[in-house]
């Protein structure tokens, strides 16, 4: 396993740096919705790269982007983001670009909050394999999709047809999994190239330590690509590595 981290939410970029390398971290992802890492260029990132030794993991833009989007204006624009960043992890030498790939809303009604993806089942599948497929040909291994707790049918089966034809890999995200299991994901593990690591309860996805929720780690003893601790926070990094370094001898 390749343990890296996410930055504490506080850390500037060089800051971020120092402390995965002076803990002991093999890699560092940069979430690129926050607003210390969204302007970088690749020049900055090269030159810490080189200065602390450390590997480049992005994850791309997830609050602002949705490839699932009714409107074909904010697909356009969710895209050329996408295409942003992967440019810019191209240029840096990054090894993964991890990316959600969007959600479907639902509505306020007068019976309370009311969620009904039936209606959006062709329209995902349509744009993943069509519109998003574009992408995922081009950039290959590159591309890396993550499983959201809010992943549909018609998304599952979209993300099945995309596995088949190109060679994008998939993020695990454990906590998310801990609140809905997702199966794909299990059944192509083989296709992970990153786990994200943090806890919860199995009700709400609270991104705390590990060992402090239900989740289950048992699999990280025979893992062997990159995990990254997403919990953000630079007491919950190091006493989630702590943990986890206990827990892989027991």
């Amino acid at each position: 396993m390749i343990l890296g981290c996410q930055p504490d939410i506080n850390h500037e970029l060089k800051e971020a740096f120092e402390f995965a390398s002076v803990n002991g971290f093999y890699h560092i992802e940069l979430l690129m919705d926050h607003p210390n890492y969204y302007s970088l260029s690749y020049a900055e990132i090269l030159e810490l790269k080189e200065s602390y030794d450390l590997e480049v993991l992005i994850h791309a833009p997830a609050t602002f982007t949705n490839f699932l989007s009714i409107s074909k204006i904010m697909r356009k624009a969710s895209y050329c983001e996408l295409n942003r960043v992967l440019e810019l992890a191209e240029r840096c030498d990054a090894k993964l670009v991890t990316v959600h790939l969007g959600w479907n809303p639902g509505f306020i009604t007068a019976k309370g909050f009311v969620f009904q993806p039936e209606l959006y089942e062709k329209h995902n599948y349509r744009v993943l394999t069509e519109e998003f497929y574009v992408f995922a040909l081009r950039y290959g291994e590159l591309l890396s999709v993550e499983n959201t707790i809010s992943m549909t049918a018609s998304v599952g089966k979209a993300l099945e047809f995309l596995l088949e034809n190109t060679e994008i890999s998939l993020t695990f995200d454990v906590g998310h999994n801990n609140i809905t299991r997702n199966e794909i994901f299990i059944k192509n593990f083989d296709r992970v190239k990153n786990v994200h690591l943090h806890d919860n309860d199995g009700r709400k996805d609270t991104h705390s330590a590990l060992g402090t929720g239900n989740v289950d780690f048992s699999f990280l003893k025979n893992y062997r690509n990159y995990a990254t601790l997403e919990v953000r926070d630079e007491k919950a990094i190091l006493e989630s590595k702590n943990w986890l370094l206990r827990f892989l001898k027991s």
